[in-house]
C-alpha cells in the first residue's frame, strides 16, 4: 500500500507542476498580447472622423479632421493620397470602421481602424491636445 500512496503522491506533484507551468505560459502569453504603441513613423496621416467640434475640443496630436457625419467625408478624404498608410479613429469603432470601408472603396490601400478616440489614445505614442 505504501508504494501505491507514493505513486499517487508523485502523480499529484506532477499535476501541480504541470498546472504551474501552464499558468506561467498563460500569463506570459496574455502579457505578450497586451497592446503596445503603434509605430507612426511611416504613417501618411492619422484621420479623426469625429465632428469638427469634438476635434477642436481635443484630438490626437498631428491628426487631421475629416468628419464622417455630414455628407462631405468622401469629398474631403479623397483629397488625401491613396497610396499612403492611414490610421483612422472616430466616435466609436463602428464610425471608424465605416470611414475605413469608404476609404478602401475609394482606392485607398492601407487603412487601419483604431476604433474610438479613447482606443487611439491607448495605442498611439502621441499625446492629445489640451
Amino acid at each position: 500500500m505504501e508504494q501505491a500512496e507514493h505513486k499517487e503522491f508523485l502523480m499529484t506533484k506532477f499535476k501541480f507542476a504541470l498546472a504551474s507551468i501552464f499558468a506561467v505560459v498563460l500569463v506570459l502569453g496574455v502579457s505578450a498580447c497586451s497592446p503596445g504603441k503603434l509605430d507612426v513613423s511611416d504613417v501618411t496621416a492619422i484621420v479623426d472622423t469625429r465632428s469638427a467640434d469634438s476635434f477642436a475640443t481635443s484630438h490626437i496630436v498631428g491628426s487631421v479632421n475629416v468628419a464622417y457625419q455630414g455628407g462631405d467625408f468622401i469629398v474631403n478624404v479623397s483629397e488625401l493620397g491613396k497610396s499612403g498608410k492611414y490610421y483612422v479613429y472616430g466616435v466609436d469603432e463602428t464610425e471608424a470602421g465605416n470611414a475605413m470601408g469608404e476609404m478602401l472603396s475609394l482606392g485607398f490601400k492601407n487603412v487601419i481602424n483604431l476604433g474610438s478616440f479613447e482606443d487611439a489614445q491607448r495605442v498611439l505614442p502621441l499625446g492629445v491636445t489640451p
